[in-house]
């Protein structure tokens, strides 16, 4: 880790200005110090009040300064003190510690690594020894999950997601909105366990911060190579999701079913498949009742008696809506199939209004 590196430069500072300083990393843990280091919840304090402009910053008798490459918040320095001279250190040791990350970075930040084999970066042979050298086990079986957030919460969110999981789990805050949860299975893969997992990260997000997040979950990988496929998968289940099932806010790539086979269809041939399926009128004639009652009745598996009594509605009525469906459609919903697809008909046409341009 870069604390290795960073703490023989602070211990060469004190001896020449004689101030209690450390350095957090963005889960707000002390990786380097001199004296004392800061007590927890000034850690989360100077991580939520961060100014991305490297300017400084004073909270409760300390100054601090946020670094980090490509704007990304990666660590914050701070020193005791308030006075302007306080101020002027900071900054000479901010410039110091930010170069020695950008030349020793790379080699010994794990999250940094491992952001990098998220996103390909890293040759699949290198992997393995890279991995050794920063003691992480490359065959214990890990599935990705991605936690879409917006901007201004990144950090409070990370510090959450860091608390809630041990040390063999790596949380990455990879860009301003997605952070990455890389969880290590501990027994087979259950599809129940992996979203009971989602599900406590969103209520622990939600309660502690009043925040709605939303998660996607890859597939499990058998090796660290695999993990940069199982975070694609996650962000594919996310954008699919947004598409087909926006009021979910669990998403898993392996429970997509036809949605993730449609959204890989370019638009031209999905336009020719409702122009085929819809020779009377456009799918979108039908009103916003017409479409309730179509919801409804496919989720009563085309059963009339049910759907009609949770529609409050007479049957004769419901009859006639499908009957009104069949003569501007010419699909009879009874029918099962016509129901397949009329169904098939619906995800297409909210795919080709969610992305149009796609070919």
């Amino acid at each position: 880790m870069l604390g290795q590196i960073f703490q023989p430069v602070l211990e060469q500072m004190k001896s020449v200005v004689h101030r209690e300083m450390g350095v957090l990393n963005n889960s707000g843990i002390v990786i380097a110090n001199i004296d004392e280091p800061i007590n927890e919840d000034l850690a989360f304090d100077a991580l939520t009040n961060a100014a991305n402009n490297g300017k400084p910053y004073i909270l409760d008798g300390y100054t601090f300064v946020a670094i980090g490459a490509r704007n990304l918040l990666e660590y914050v320095i701070y020193v005791r003190g308030t006075e302007a001279e306080d101020q002027k250190f900071i900054i000479l040791l901010s410039i110091s510690l930010s170069n020695l990350q950008i030349h020793c970075g790379d080699k010994y930040d794990k999250s940094s690594y491992l952001k990098n084999v998220l996103l390909g970066n890293i040759l699949p042979g290198d992997v393995f020894l890279r991995s050794g050298e920063l003691q992480i086990d490359t065959e214990i079986p890990r599935l990705v999950y991605v936690v879409q957030i917006s901007k201004e919460h990144e950090i409070s969110v990370q510090h959450i997601l860091q608390n809630m999981f041990p040390e063999q789990d790596f949380v990455i805050n990879v860009d301003n909105t997605n952070i990455v949860l890389i969880k290590a299975l501990q027994q087979p893969f259950n599809r129940e366990n992996a979203r009971k997992t989602a599900q406590s990260i969103v209520e622990t997000i939600n309660s502690e911060l009043m925040l709605q997040v939303y998660v996607g979950i890859g597939t499990p990988t058998d090796s660290l190579n695999d993990i940069a496929r199982s975070y694609s998968e996650a962000q594919l289940a996310l954008e699919i999701g947004r598409v087909f099932e926006n009021d979910r806010y669990i998403l898993s790539y392996d429970t997509m079913g036809i949605g993730r086979l449609i959204y890989q269809l370019p638009s031209k041939l999905c336009e020719l498949f409702l122009d085929e399926i819809f020779k009377k009128e456009s799918i979108d004639v039908l009103d916003e009742e017409t479409l309730q009652t179509i919801y409804k009745f496919f989720e009563n598996n085309l059963n009339v008696s049910e759907t009609s009594r949770q529609l409050f509605v007479h049957r004769n009525t419901l009859v006639y809506r499908l009957d009104k469906i069949e003569r501007l459609t010419g699909l009879d919903l009874r029918k099962f199939d016509d129901a397949v697809v009329f169904k098939v008909a619906i995800l297409v046409n909210k795919y080709l209004n969610s992305n149009p341009s796609k070919f």
